[in-house]
């Protein structure tokens, strides 16, 4: 095959060798799972109504959101939605919450422990200074 050209088959084989494909997610991200590691905080990926999760958690905090969706108490929702913050860093919302008087809620689902991350913290902080968002943990 001559460098720069792609065929499906070769897609096939590179997303099954690098592991490439899934939500963007590498190898090392499913291998865990694949070989019963425990991941960092303990979470397993779930699927749920046709999406797959970071977590159960996650996974019932999204549910809930559908029966509010449902129930026309809210008028939708957007999953993984990207922020840019400052230096090329971003913060991926697990949900924005779209309310019917034409505001919105930026929604994440963290554990006591992962709501503690110095990562999540500092970009927590950021989308409150820089777009005066705030973040609501379910």
């Amino acid at each position: 095959m001559i460098q720069g050209e792609f065929s499906e088959e070769w897609l096939k084989r590179y997303t099954a060798r690098t592991g490439l494909g899934e939500r963007g997610q590498g190898a090392g991200a499913r291998a865990s799972e694949e070989h019963g590691r425990r991941t960092k905080y303990g979470n397993r990926r779930t699927e749920a109504n046709g999406r797959v999760f970071d977590s159960r958690h996650e996974a019932e905090a999204a549910e809930a959101l559908e029966w509010r969706l449902k129930a026309g108490e809210i008028a939708a929702v957007i999953y993984q939605q990207p922020f840019a913050l400052p230096g090329g860093v971003k913060y991926v919302a697990d949900f924005v919450v779209l309310k019917k008087d034409g505001t919105y809620a930026v929604m994440d689902a963290k554990s006591e422990a992962t709501a503690r991350d110095k990562v999540y913290r500092l970009k927590k902080r950021q989308m409150a200074e820089i777009h005066g968002i705030e973040i609501l943990e379910v």
